[in-house]
């Protein structure tokens, strides 16, 4: 087996609560690659004519959360960004409906060009862009591959500490103690932090178990992580632990999650 560094079109790190209730600005993201579908049913399918990835799971008053932007497309060109509340598009509101797919899809169904109301970080921004029709995708990837929580980090040259792994896809656990064997393509990991507590002064530590306390399964984190065939991607929490204070703590911005290592790992 051979480790490798991540290549960055294949790895996006969502940061904040759980995609769900994703509220907390994006401190660090990476593109989609716009080849590979989404899990249906658990995020919008990635629009022909946006060019994004949204969550559309459930109607949320604040708006759709972009989790990723393919480089290049509609969306990059708008100016849109991984962490954006989408309010509105070409005039059909996202946050007073229980169906925000299917306002979406009819926002989009015209083609032509764009326009879209986002919200980013307590500000309201209009952004538009002509929409380019898309060459043919190319084909989904086969086979599989596995993403894991174990192994040595490097937690004192690169501040890399355990995740617990919380759900794949928005489901339950495949079964294997060690490694979660996954078709090829995107997929969306949820992941808790497991920072040793002796990382933290006492008042930071208050503040975590306040964190804690008051978001519990919320304050997890979410990677989406395109698997490729024959690859194992280990999963940790960077530690932002620089100029770290109580009030980073409770805004949930003191770590990251990461794919810290890739590693050949044939799967059948």
């Amino acid at each position: 087996m051979t480790a490798s560094a991540p290549p960055a079109w294949r790895i996006v790190a969502i940061l904040g609560l759980v995609v769900t209730v994703l509220s907390a600005p994006i401190a660090q993201a990476r593109d989609a690659s716009p080849s590979v579908g989404v899990p249906v049913g658990l995020l919008a399918a990635q629009s022909s004519s946006l060019d994004a990835v949204v969550d559309v799971r459930r109607p949320d008053v604040e708006g759709i959360a972009v989790l990723a932007i393919t480089p290049g497309g509609t969306a990059d060109r708008m100016g849109m960004q991984v962490g954006d509340r989408v309010l509105s598009v070409n005039g059909r509101s996202l946050t007073d409906t229980l169906q925000p797919s299917a306002v979406l899809e009819a926002a989009l169904a015209n083609g032509g060009p764009i326009q879209a109301s986002v919200s980013r970080d307590g500000r309201v921004l209009q952004l538009s862009a002509d929409a380019v029709a898309n060459a043919a995708p190319a084909p989904e990837p086969v086979g599989c591959g596995y993403v894991s929580n174990r192994g040595t980090l490097p937690h004192v040259t690169e501040r890399l500490y355990p995740v617990k792994i919380v759900s794949i896809d928005g489901g339950g656990l495949p079964i294997d103690a060690n490694r979660h064997r996954l078709p090829a393509g995107m997929h969306v990991v949820t992941v808790s932090e497991r920072i040793e507590s002796i990382r933290f002064d006492p008042l930071e530590q208050r503040a975590r178990q306040q964190l804690l306390g008051r978001e519990g399964a919320r304050a997890a984190k979410t990677l989406v992580v395109d698997v490729q065939p024959g690859v194992r991607y280990q999963l940790g929490a960077r530690f932002l632990d620089e100029g770290l204070d109580g009030n980073r703590i409770r805004r949930n911005a003191y770590w990251e999650p990461v794919v810290w290592r890739e590693v050949e790992d044939a799967c059948r």
